[in-house]
């Protein structure tokens, strides 16, 4: 996957010995052309959307950073599409941020220490309540503009390391995936409608069903299940992109997890990740991703989940809880491994797996969750919950 040749950085050298390069000036973009591409996206001032809370979420805890953010930057103000924690302000002023300078270069930007660096020192976002520190910086891409950023910050300095740098960029990546938005095209949807599954495995204690509903006819999501002696599998993946594109991956993706069952989940998803690099790397895609093994006899779930975080058990007696993410998607990073979860499945619990569109029947955001397994309540069996 593309990686910029330098990382820029604030100030002084880079402790790991690298050359350090201040981000290129503001006049060397072309400023109305960006804001060009930041309103063709149509994003600013829109709701939350779990398919770019997902990638914050994870980036938060993956760089163990108490911010990360997608930010939008605008004419005067910046727009926070996606924030964590949740609950900040939208929209701020874009000469007090960071990203305002970051977006004038397409290489990651770095800030170890903002007091140190006269660009940012007297800034409100270093000297106000935010008291901001470090920052780190991804500029987006869309149509050739940068657009916004996928950000990081912490009220302490700190800096990236090389591994870490390489990191942020393919997450960054991944948002870039999230912002295209391609036509569809006929052929697409029947490629979409073959990967769903036909027949349900019939075993007595277990009822299953599933939907798919694409947004604009056709994208990258899909569902699959099938059995062993022992257990039924089940997979819910989402290839990020739209189109013919998304949905041709998706089924490589469904083909890796038929072939590679097993009683072990984390292991079958390195599996599948071996057989699919390359084809991920060439097309510079990732797919978030839930798959999970229930043993026929016993009722215990083995499930691992790479970025998905979008599954819910809910309990017979009322109580539901989310099974909490356990790594990266697969094609972020090449020779990944994952670990699995484990939960206990009793008489009259409910396992829910969904991918982010469930949510936009609510506000879009995680808060939808909860009236969500309220209506899943309703059902009386797994047909009429979907």
């Amino acid at each position: 996957m593309a990686m910029p040749d330098t990382v820029a950085r604030s100030g002084g050298s880079d402790p790991a010995g690298r050359a350090s390069r201040d981000a290129s000036s503001l006049h060397g973009v072309d400023e109305e052309a960006r804001l060009r591409a930041v309103h063709d996206l149509r994003l600013v001032g829109s709701t939350a959307e779990e398919r770019f809370d997902r990638v914050t979420r994870v980036a938060r805890e993956v760089f163990g950073v108490p911010v990360a953010e997608i930010n939008l930057v605008g004419d005067a103000e910046q727009f926070t599409k996606s924030p964590q924690p949740a609950g900040v302000s939208l929209l701020s002023d874009r000469t007090q941020s960071f990203c305002d300078v970051a977006i004038q270069s397409t290489e990651i930007l770095v800030v170890p220490d903002a007091t140190a660096d006269a660009r940012f020192a007297e800034r409100t976002t270093v000297t106000g309540p935010r008291h901001i520190r470090f920052y780190a910086g991804r500029p987006l891409l869309s149509g050739g503009q940068t657009v916004g950023t996928l950000c990081l910050v912490d009220t302490e300095p700190r800096d990236l390391a090389p591994a870490q740098e390489k990191l942020l960029d393919e997450m960054g990546a991944w948002v870039e995936r999230e912002l295209r938005d391609s036509r569809e095209e006929e052929i697409a949807g029947d490629i979409q409608r073959r990967l769903l599954p036909v027949d349900r495995p019939l075993w007595p204690d277990f009822d299953l069903a599933g939907i798919s509903r694409p947004a604009r006819g056709v994208g990258g999501d899909f569902y699959s299940w099938g059995e062993d002696p022992d257990g039924l599998h089940v997979t819910i993946a989402d290839v990020m992109g739209k189109g013919a594109g998304a949905a041709i991956l998706a089924s490589a993706v469904r083909s890796g997890f038929q072939a590679h069952r097993g009683p072990d989940a984390a292991r079958t998803v390195t599996a599948v990740q071996a057989q699919l690099q390359g084809d991920l790397d060439a097309t510079e895609t990732f797919a978030t991703f839930l798959h999970c093994r229930v043993d026929g006899s016993t009722g215990r779930l083995s499930y691992a989940d790479g970025g998905h975080g979008l599954t819910v058990l809910i309990r017979a007696g009322g109580a539901h809880e989310m099974l909490p993410t356990l790594g990266l998607p697969l094609g972020v990073v090449p020779g990944a491994e994952w670990s699995a979860g484990s939960a206990a499945l009793r008489p009259g619990d409910r396992l829910l797996a969904f991918t982010d569109g469930a949510l936009d029947l609510f506000d879009g955001s995680l808060d939808s969750v909860a009236p969500l397994v309220d209506l899943v309540r309703t059902a009386a069996d797994a047909a009429e919950t979907v």
